[in-house]
This record gives structure tokens, C-alpha cells and sequence, in this order.
């Protein structure tokens, strides 16, 4: 067991081809995967994650393993002569169906005192990945931020131009629309290699654990049901950090490039994704107080999910 060491790994898209979840690549273009468009386009896109390696895409991860134990709703990452002792802050559900016992990530980890508890109870995962040509990376985040403050993929222009095209209708050559569908067919290919290098990593992690039973499906990002504080983003910063792979944070916790991923890694075979669901004032209160800041400064890092 590794603890506290920091992995780096870079990926071509050839390595991660095998990994590719093209399933949510059609999701993100609107076909269903039983389309008769859905075969066309994924060869079309096998064609451009081809060029893409000839012209030095790389999928780019950084990963650590920490001991923890939970406290309550949180986690303490002890320190340990490598890293300073760090404190997670999740939020727990309100109101389940059917009796169902209300979640929190944190249930996942094993208190400090409890005994006979498996190894993988005693450990997390924390991760970020992501994806791009090499001049993806910015040095200057300010003039990339002004410039690409909207992703490519949920700009509503591009989304009305999406919904028209298919395999059987592209966008004429040299029109304004062409350089347009280029664009939004790099972009949802490098969301899939940043996916595809989560899940190498995921399955990395989860050999530090061999031969104990562990879960090998559970890994929140942040920003999610299950973590939907995007400022935790902040937080996993100080433990990776994630300019070691070329991302820069925006002040509302905004990843650039916008192919990336970052969050955790549950190997307890009871760990599951959850919606945290409604979150209310009283709580909201309760984990800014946890999180040593005020309410008003974590409004803004809610997805609009949170309805209090």
C-alpha cells in the first residue's frame, strides 16, 4: 500500500481507445445508441481520435491514495510526513424513499476507532484527469477563461446546430458551421479520453486493495449528485495539485481545458452513487460552519439542483 504518492500518468489516444465509453459520446450528440446514425458517427470519430494522436493529444492524469478515517459527515486525511493532515466536508440526504437510510460519502470510510473493518474502509482515492492538444494547456488562465467561459458543448448555438446534424447531413466545406461541427466533435472525444484516463486510474487504485473484495464502480466527481459542492474542487487541489497535468482553476471552480475530471475514489464494496438531493438552509448552514466559511460564499458553487 502506497500511500500519500503522487501518480502522473500521460496517456496517447491509442492507449485509452479500449477504454472509451462511446455510449456517452452519443448521449452527448443526441443519438441514441440503436441509431442508424450511431454506427457512422462512431466511425467517423474513430477517424478523428486518429489524427488527433498523429497531432499529440494526450490524455493526462494525477492521482494519490490517502489513509482516512470519517468524522461524522467528513473525512481527515492524518498527515503522515509527506502531506499535511487535510479535512473533507460532505453534505448527507435529507429525505429518502422507502425507508432507505440518508448517504453521505463519508459513510464509506471507517471511523478512527472502529476494529475488524476491511482495508479498502481505511482508504480514498483522489483524482483529475484530462485531455487535449498540447496548446489546450494554458499558461494564462484569465484570457482563456474570458474567451472560453461557455463549453463548446452547451453553448445554445452550438446545441441548436447539433440537433441538425447527423452522419447524412454535414455542414458544407468552408462554411462557418463546418469549423463549428470540428470543434464539438474534438471536444466530445477529449471529454470521452478524460473519462477513459479516470477509469484507468480508477482501476490502478483499486489494485493497491488486491486481493480483498473491493467496489469497482464508485467514483464521485465533483459537482455531482453525490458531491455537489463545486468549491470541494478547491480542496482536491491542495492534495493533487491539478497544475501538475495542465489544468487551471477559474474562481467559480471552472477546469480548463474543459476536458477534465476530478473527484474520488470509493473502493468499500458498500459504497454507491447517490443524489444528495435538497439541501436545505439549516443544513447549508451547518456545512459552512463545518467548512469554516459563510453561507453566502458557497451559494454560488451549487448546482442549480440545490432548491432551498
Amino acid at each position: 500500500m502506497i500511500d500519500s504518492v503522487r501518480h502522473v500518468r500521460y496517456y496517447s489516444p491509442k492507449e485509452l481507445e479500449k477504454d472509451i465509453d462511446w455510449s456517452y459520446f452519443l448521449f452527448a450528440w443526441g443519438i441514441r445508441n440503436n441509431c442508424p446514425q450511431a454506427a457512422s458517427l462512431c466511425d467517423e470519430a474513430a477517424k478523428v481520435l486518429r489524427r488527433l494522436q498523429d497531432e499529440g493529444a494526450t490524455a493526462r492524469a494525477v492521482y494519490t491514495l490517502r489513509s482516512a478515517w470519517s468524522d461524522g459527515d467528513d473525512l481527515v486525511l492524518p498527515a503522515n510526513g509527506k502531506m499535511p493532515e487535510a479535512r473533507l466536508c460532505f453534505l448527507r440526504q435529507q429525505h429518502t424513499c422507502e425507508e432507505k437510510p440518508c448517504l453521505c460519502l463519508a459513510d464509506f470510510i471507517a471511523p478512527r476507532t472502529a476494529t475488524s473493518v476491511p482495508l479498502s474502509a481505511r482508504y480514498i482515492g483522489i483524482f483529475a484527469t484530462t485531455a487535449g492538444l498540447p496548446e489546450d494547456f494554458p499558461h494564462d488562465v484569465a484570457s482563456v477563461y474570458h474567451r472560453s467561459e461557455v463549453c463548446p458543448c452547451c453553448n445554445p448555438q452550438l446545441r441548436a446546430l447539433r440537433r441538425r446534424l447527423t452522419p447524412q447531413h454535414r455542414p458544407e466545406q468552408g462554411s462557418g458551421e463546418e469549423d463549428v461541427y470540428e470543434k464539438m466533435m474534438c471536444q466530445t472525444i477529449f471529454d470521452r479520453l478524460a473519462e477513459a484516463a479516470a477509469v484507468r486510474v480508477h482501476d490502478e487504485l483499486l489494485k493497491c486493495f488486491e486481493p480483498e473484495p473491493v467496489n469497482t464502480e464508485v467514483r464521485p466527481a465533483v459537482g455531482y449528485p453525490s458531491m455537489p459542492d463545486q468549491s470541494l474542487i478547491f480542496d482536491l487541489d491542495r492534495l493533487l495539485p491539478l497544475e501538475s497535468i495542465g489544468i487551471r482553476l477559474t474562481e467559480n471552480g471552472m477546469m480548463i481545458p474543459h476536458a477534465a475530471t476530478c473527484g474520488l475514489v470509493f473502493a468499500h464494496p458498500a459504497a454507491r452513487y447517490f443524489d444528495v438531493g435538497y439541501v436545505s438552509q439549516e443544513q447549508l448552514a451547518d456545512y459552512a460552519h463545518r467548512r469554516h466559511c459563510s453561507v453566502e460564499s458557497l451559494q454560488r458553487f451549487f448546482a442549480s439542483r440545490r432548491r432551498c
